[in-house]
């Protein structure tokens, strides 16, 4: 007899895995050493928060819509940006206790402009798909 995994825990597996990946990054201690970072470094460090983001978006929409099923797109989609966004603000304050770190309000607002921008595209082809002007 073959037995079937929940649709919600296939989904929700890569979701805390994810979330998992950006803790533990999150957990990497600081410099102790001051020093003036280049664009370069710069640009990488914030276009990975934007990144990292996203993704934990398209994860959430994915956990959250095979659990909430009677709900429609957009209340999921809504919920999930809340998610990531506070995930990205409690991430900021766990930083706040790692050494040489710091939490950062600019960072959590990076973290949002990735979560809004993946949002922003599935709500745009959420409306094309149901054949509704955007």
């Amino acid at each position: 007899m073959m037995t079937h995994t929940p649709l919600f825990v296939l989904r929700g597996f890569p979701l805390l895995l994810w979330m998992g990946v950006i803790f533990s990054f999150s957990s990497l201690h600081g410099s102790a050493y001051p020093f003036d970072p280049t664009l370069a470094y710069y640009v990488e460090r914030k276009s990975a928060h934007l990144v990292e983001y996203a993704v934990l978006t398209v994860l959430a929409v994915r956990f959250l819509y095979a659990i909430f099923l009677r709900e429609t797109f957009s209340k999921v989609l809504l919920l999930a940006t809340v998610f990531s966004i506070t995930y990205g603000a409690s991430d900021e304050l766990h930083q706040f206790f790692v050494p040489y770190r710091g939490a950062k309000m600019s960072d959590v607002f990076i973290d949002s402009i990735g979560v809004l921008f993946i949002a922003g595209i599935y709500y745009v082809l959420y409306r094309k798909k149901k054949g509704k002007k955007a």
